[in-house]
């Protein structure tokens, strides 16, 4: 049974979510075992090479990230399996939401790279039953929940405006009286929840001259600016602001993090997501869309959620708009399990697999 983990292998930009989560994870396995090897390298044309050069690799994958389609991904999976024995973390797994054409051809691929890797992990129960339901009805992957980077909440909302808070709760940030602000983080792409927002605002009763700003944080994916200005155009007819901040570095996109308005967490189709650890992570309780997913994330990390209908999107922002203590989290709040515990986990299951 080998006594050191497999090689960190981390494919990707630093920006990219999947490539930075592998990397935050790769830092906590050294941090336990200090001979962990990890390997950086921003084009998946390296990731090869690298490969060969050690016996046993961990790669977290996902087809956007390894390929120009799914079928390279595929491809280059299948080689790194072949250059060295091979154990996976799969990311953005194929749903429903990837339509009839995207969906075989994306099940496909992925089906093709766990079929000759040695060990299949996940982030999520839900994210298990897809691999069931898409690639294999099989195999069991194990799972290993996303982990956070601080085990509780923070003591209060620096660099926002607000009132401190009173029972033990952060400062709250407020938003001007009558104005709605809402805060969306992440990349900008069709299916992530800015246009559900959007449309939810749009129907709700305000005030004769009362502002509504839905703000993304983030910029817009690649191969998108046509839907995103689309959206804008969207929320301009409907009277409603819509504000892409582009790409933040880290310091920026926290304290915006922090920043009044109200959290919200609007895609239907999850695989697995580090949004809403960032809400956590800032103080923040977010109003988040009732999927298999979110419901697993509220019961696996309890009172760090505002869950709602699609249908009750609107009244839940409003209600959080009139109540800003409601979307923060009381300091010292447990939001675990973090990275040192999918450390851990990540750990005791490299030393089940059959390398």
């Amino acid at each position: 049974m080998p006594e050191t983990p497999p090689t960190q292998l981390v494919v990707g930009r630093p920006s990219h979510g999947v490539a930075e989560y592998a990397a935050d994870l790769a830092a906590a396995v050294r941090r336990r075992v200090p001979e962990t090897v990890i390997e950086v390298v921003e084009s998946p044309e390296e990731a090869e090479g690298v490969a060969a050069r050690h016996g046993r690799v961990h790669l977290h994958v996902t087809d956007g990230l390894l390929g120009t389609s799914p079928e390279a991904a595929a491809e280059r999976v299948r080689r790194l399996a072949d250059a060295t024995r091979l154990s996976v973390t799969l990311h953005d797994l194929p749903q429903e939401s990837d339509g009839e054409r995207n969906l075989p051809r994306r099940a496909a691929a992925y089906a093709s790279m766990v079929a000759g890797v040695c060990g299949v992990a996940v982030s999520s129960r839900h994210e298990a039953a897809l691999v069931r339901e898409h690639l294999d009805p099989a195999l069991d992957a194990v799972v290993v929940p996303l982990g956070t980077r601080v085990a509780e909440a923070p003591s209060g909302l620096s660099g926002s405006s607000g009132l401190s808070g009173s029972s033990g709760l952060a400062a709250v940030p407020h938003s001007a009286p009558d104005a709605l602000v809402v805060l969306v983080a992440g990349y900008v792409y069709p299916g992530k929840g800015h246009a559900e927002v959007v449309d939810a605002v749009a129907g709700l009763e305000r005030a004769p001259g009362a502002s509504v700003e839905v703000v993304a944080l983030g910029g817009v994916s690649a191969g998108h600016d046509a839907e995103a200005a689309e959206l804008g155009r969207r929320a301009t007819a409907h009277g409603v602001r819509f504000r892409v901040t582009g790409y933040l570095d880290p310091e920026e996109y926290r304290r915006l993090c922090r920043s009044p308005g109200v959290p919200v967490v609007a895609h239907r189709h999850y695989s697995a997501s580090r949004s809403l650890l960032d809400w956590a992570e800032q103080g923040r309780r977010p109003v988040v869309l009732d999927t298999r997913y979110t419901r697993e994330m509220a019961a696996l990390r309890p009172g760090t959620l505002h869950l709602t209908a699609l249908d009750d999107l609107g009244a839940a922002i409003e209600a959080r708009r009139q109540d800003p203590r409601s979307t923060v989290l009381p300091p010292g709040h447990p939001i675990g399990p973090t990275l040192d515990d999918a450390a851990r986990s990540s750990l005791a299951w490299w030393e089940t697999l059959p390398w």
